[in-house]
């Protein structure tokens, strides 16, 4: 089922001693200075997201994606290698991850945080036309966030948002769910399954997920937090 979402604001933990450096990561990656909403709290924007980390105590990390057009990638690609180090697919050493299935491509990097991040284009999708360099500012907003969890439980009652299954499967201990719409996706892993592209096992991590959509409600999330739908 199309459900129109978008990520609205995303918030993630982060350890507290990281947080001024997380805050210069992410204002040079995206050509803007990170806020400080609060004493605790660095929040960047991203396209239709607004991106806040918290401040708390251990390690937490995640993987998440932000969105470029689909007609941009190639530039896109030579915008973030001049900006940070990408992480090689293991078995080809390659940057590149050529998502077929999907008519997708993608590239991953660490933050200081030790968070998967991903930039993906779907092609044809969200194409704007535009050429030359590359700027921050073209980025779309989150496109994926994954929430490591039980899969079965949380895909049913986000179901009750209208946030459905539309690749991978809840069933099985090594298998994904992709739940929203391609481009704007809910990630549901269990914990311990390898993130791509580094292997390293998921961890259930406070998040917190609003998104805009058809259906208002919430779900809380098992490790803290909630998945919110705002109708739009």
């Amino acid at each position: 089922m199309k459900t129109g979402v978008a990520f609205r604001r995303v918030r993630l933990a982060a350890p507290s001693a990281l947080l001024p450096e997380i805050a210069g990561f992410y204002g040079h990656l995206l050509g803007q200075p990170a806020e400080r909403p609060g004493p605790s709290v660095v929040a960047v924007r991203v396209g239709e997201t607004v991106i806040e980390l918290e401040e708390a105590a251990g390690s937490p990390f995640y993987h998440f994606a932000l969105l470029v057009p689909g007609d941009r990638f190639a530039a896109a690609f030579e915008w973030a290698a001049a900006c940070v180090d990408l992480l090689p697919d293991s078995e080809t050493g390659e940057p590149v991850f050529d998502f077929t299935n999907w008519n997708a491509e993608a590239v991953y990097f660490h933050d200081p945080a030790g968070s998967i991040v991903e930039l993906v284009a779907h092609h044809g999708l969200d194409e704007t036309g535009a050429t030359g360099a590359f700027a921050p500012a073209e980025l779309l907003g989150v496109s994926e966030v994954g929430l490591v969890c039980d899969p079965p439980s949380l895909g049913g009652s986000l179901g009750e948002l209208g946030l459905e299954v539309w690749d991978g499967t809840v069933a099985g201990e090594g298998r994904l769910a992709f739940v929203g719409e391609k481009g704007r996706t809910l990630i549901l892993c269990r914990g311990g399954r390898p993130w791509l592209p580094t292997g390293r096992p998921a961890e259930a991590h406070p998040v917190e997920v609003v998104l805009s959509g058809a259906v208002a409600g919430s779900v809380p999330l098992d490790a803290g937090g909630s998945v919110s739908m705002t109708a739009s």
